[in-house]
């Protein structure tokens, strides 16, 4: 699970995609996993637990990430199976509610920079890279 968010954090699209199970690949195309991890901003990933078997793994988690000025968060109970690796399934997902992230409130990210000075925030074309 933590390499799959690291992943996705330093936008390695193909290792995500590599680590779905076969059996659910054709939904999961590399442009939307793609589309997905360049919209956000990963800010946090608590495992809260983890149950396995030799051949079937749980992992129980909230994803805290930024996207469109906006704090989202799910958590999520993974299932993964094992064949000669560990492969992502599905899972059972409860969103949260959005949170609006003001101009002038701290960032999540925990920068202890404004909303707004983040580099998080920064609107591309601005020249700040």
């Amino acid at each position: 699970m933590r390499s799959r968010y690291s992943a996705y954090c330093h936008k390695d699209i193909n290792y995500v995609y590599q680590t779905y199970h076969s059996s659910v690949l054709p939904n999961n195309t590399i442009q939307e996993i793609e589309a997905f991890a360049n919209s956000v901003h990963f800010v946090r990933l608590d495992v809260i637990s983890t149950e396995q078997s030799v051949d079937e793994g749980y992992v129980t988690f909230e994803l805290i990430y930024i996207q469109d000025n906006f704090l989202c968060g799910f958590m999520e109970r993974s299932r993964f199976v094992f064949d000669k690796g560990w492969y992502y399934v599905d899972g059972v997902l409860k969103d949260s509610t959005p949170n609006k992230i003001s101009r002038n409130d701290l960032c999540p990210c925990n920068s202890g920079k404004k909303f707004k000075q983040c580099i998080i925030h920064v609107p591309s074309g601005s020249g700040i890279s």
